[in-house]
């Protein structure tokens, strides 16, 4: 059934508006599939910001590039659907990876990120990949270490100074009292 100009117009906004915000995503071929099994792997994905979706690939691809990001010709052929990040694209390629071992309908064929383009055979390390927020809590560590490194160096030679300035005065005031007491 044809749609009309209006209708991929409509279309194209609404890829071009899940486009906007998104952070990468999983693209699958879903021959087969009913709405059971897509019901089940969206379920999935809504705890991780994600969601599943149907494409017209000619639009979808319009919409890619519109918005920045790479165009996988190859793999937006057939029926295809995508599985779109607007999180952690990790955690989602985890998840529509342990739902296409439950479901053999769902075929991942690889995935995007911005300009990055994963094929299949790489889905699995990609799934691997720390979240934003463990990346920056490795960096974040990473760099105060050594800081707190210095901070304990530098202090170290304050603290002995301070241990041996008031050895001295304890010193001085002790022989001070009995200087006195002579006296």
């Amino acid at each position: 059934m044809a749609i009309t100009k209006a209708q991929k117009s409509e279309i194209l906004q609404g890829y071009l508006d899940m486009l906007a915000k998104a952070q990468g995503m999983v693209i699958t071929e879903y021959r087969g599939m009913g709405m059971t099994n897509f019901n089940t792997l969206r379920s999935a994905l809504r705890p991780l910001k994600g969601r599943y979706t149907v494409t017209k690939n000619t639009l979808f691809k319009i919409a890619l590039r519109e918005t920045g990001f790479a165009v996988p010709e190859d793999l937006l052929n057939g029926p295809t659907a995508v599985a779109v990040a607007y999180g952690d694209l990790a955690s989602l390629t985890k998840a529509v990876l342990a739902r296409a071992k439950e479901d053999e309908l769902l075929k991942p064929k690889g995935a995007i990120m911005g300009q990055t383009i994963f094929r299949a055979d790489q889905l699995e390390v990609l799934s691997m990949l720390p979240s934003l927020e463990e990346a920056r809590a490795m960096l974040i560590g990473t760099l105060q270490q050594p800081a707190s490194r210095l901070v304990g160096l530098l202090a170290q030679p304050g603290q002995g100074l301070a241990a041996l300035l008031k050895a001295y005065t304890d010193q001085q005031q002790g022989g001070g009292e009995s200087q006195a007491e002579a006296a």
